[in-house]
This record gives structure tokens, sequence and C-alpha cells, in this order.
């Protein structure tokens, strides 16, 4: 090979590599996403009913307990006999603990020492931390388009949340609230990069427990130092069946359907489809709860839905290692 027949192979390895996907083969993962964030989306409502008379600890636990037994159980019958790789597991319990677990804690406490707008605010973060994620780690490349569906999902995440920023000031509660996003981000690549070899519901099942064992020792701590923090409210059909709904419909359901998505699309892109919640739990509130319609919030959705469309309207690109 000629001098100049080397160098041109060498500056032809250091062109990023491209990862085709057909449009085609971008709709099921796209509708995993879909299908995550609207049965995500019912516990908003619901929650917020149950917590005028439960404590937030003892519903995250009621949220997250029954749903790992449904999925191992799930688990178990659909793929046989369930991994007993104390390594896998120690992996994915700490994913779950950590990102699912904590980050759910970090959520909540934000939003008690602030307001319910700053969750929302960091929620519409989530496509820039993924971003970032695929870029330090994954060694993707930005380009213009995906800057461009990034921008689309930030402004069209805000719109669709309805925050105003007249009188909103950006405090302390935001910081715990953008940490738990982060958190959320990490744990959904690190499930898909470290339990790369279980199907996505071993990876929820394992990440959900991770994240139940988290909260059940929160819980028992809470129970224990604080006991009047602790408050159960009264058990009806209807409190049955909405407490139903906030943990089986709303987790057991969404958390594969979303790992699944993710795994496909990657984190960045699978976040966009989470700043259309606000308006998948305003339809919900329109149909359940004798809610009302906001056009602006539709409207911040399909400017997400654009921003998603422009995102994957060009083949991934990654650098060389």
């Amino acid at each position: 090979m000629s001098p100049h027949q080397q160098d041109g192979a060498a500056s032809s390895s250091k062109k990023p590599e491209l990862t085709q996907q057909s449009a085609t083969s971008l709709i099921p993962p796209n509708m995993y996403c879909l299908l995550a964030v609207l049965a995500w989306s019912l516990g908003f409502p619901v929650g917020s009913v149950l917590m005028e008379t439960w404590d937030l600890v003892t519903l995250l636990l009621i949220k997250l307990l029954p749903s790992t037994v449904l999925l191992l159980i799930y688990w178990r019958f659909t793929e046989g006999r369930l991994p007993l790789n104390w390594h896998l597991w120690k992996k994915g319990l700490v994913i779950g603990g950590i990102g699912f677990g904590f980050g759910t804690v970090l959520l909540l406490y934000g939003q008690q020492i602030s307001n319910p707008v700053t969750p929302a605010i960091a929620a519409a973060m989530m496509p820039i931390m993924g971003a970032i994620l695929e870029v330090v780690l994954d060694r993707r490349v930005i380009t213009p388009k995906l800057v461009i569906g990034i921008i689309c999902a930030l402004f069209g995440g805000l719109i669709a949340a309805g925050v105003r920023w007249q009188g909103y000031d950006i405090g302390v509660g935001f910081i715990w609230c953008l940490s738990a996003v982060i958190l959320y981000a990490w744990a959904t690549r690190a499930t898909n990069v470290n339990l790369d070899e279980l199907t996505s519901i071993g990876q929820t099942t394992i990440t959900l427990a991770g994240a139940g064992c988290f909260i059940s020792i929160t819980w028992l701590i809470v129970a224990a130092m604080y006991p009047q923090q602790i408050y159960i409210g009264p058990i009806t059909s209807q409190s049955l069946l909405m407490l139903f709904a906030f943990s089986i419909l709303s987790t057991a359901l969404s958390q594969p359907f979303w790992i699944a998505g993710a795994r496909q699309l990657g984190v960045a892109i699978a976040s966009f489809h989470l700043n259309a919640v606000p308006v998948y739990v305003m339809a919900i509130m329109v149909y359940g709860f004798d809610g009302k319609w906001d056009i602006m919030r539709l409207g911040g959705a399909v400017i997400v839905g654009i921003g998603v469309i422009i995102a994957q309207s060009e083949p991934v690109r990654r650098r060389p290692s």
C-alpha cells in the first residue's frame, strides 16, 4: 500500500460510525415509549388523590412492591427459571436502588420544598441529560438535527407542563429535582448497558426490585424515627381500585415498555417522550376527573413530537474508539 493509500485509509478510519435504522424499525420502540409514558401518566392524577389521605413513602412502597412481585411471577412463567447469577442481581439492585429508588425520593423532596412546577422544569431537561450521557459514555456525535430535536423537546415540554416564568425563582428544590432526572437518565442507560443479556422484562424486574428495596428501607427508617409521618388512608373499593391503577397499571406496565423502547432508541431520544407526559395527564384528567383542555399544552406536545421526528431523521453517529 502506498503512503497516499495509507493516509486515505487512516483518515477514513477516523470517520464517525453510522448506526443505520430504517423508518419502519423506529416505529416499535417509539410505540413502546408512547405506551410507557401513557401508563406512567395515569399515576399522577391518581396519586394526587391518594396523597390527600396517604403519606408519600407508604404510597411509594405500595407503588413498587406489588409491581415487582407481579413482574417476578410473569418473568418466571414466560421465560422459565430465573437467573441465579448473584453478580447480575447485584448490578440490577444497585442500579434500581440508586436510579429509580433514590431518584424518586429526590424528586418528591424537591417538589416538597419548592412547588409542583419545579419537577416539570427539571423533567424537561432529561433529553439534554440523556444526550450528555450518550456523548460522554457512548461516543455519540452531536449533530444539528439532534440539537434541533432536543431544543424542540425542551421548549415543547416546558409549554406542555404549563410552566410560566412570571414570579418563578429557581431554588434549591430545582437542584434536587434535576439530580433525580440525572439519576433516571443514568439508570435507564445503565440498565440496558449492564444488563443487556436479559430481556426487557428481566431488566425491569431486577431494577424495580432494587428500587423497592431502597424504598422499603426508607419506609422502615421513617416509621422508626418519625412514626407520625406514616399514615394510611381508608381502605374502600374505590381506594383499592386507585391503588391498583397507581401501582400495577402505572408501574408494572410502564416500566417494561420504557426499558424496551430506550433499549433501541437510546436514553436521549426515549427521553423526548417524557416531555409529553403533562398532556397525557391532562387527557386523563379531562376524561376521568372532569378536567379541561388547554390548547397551549397541546401545542407543546406537538412541538415535542416534531422534535422526536427531527432527531430520528438521520442515522446515529458515533466517534471511533
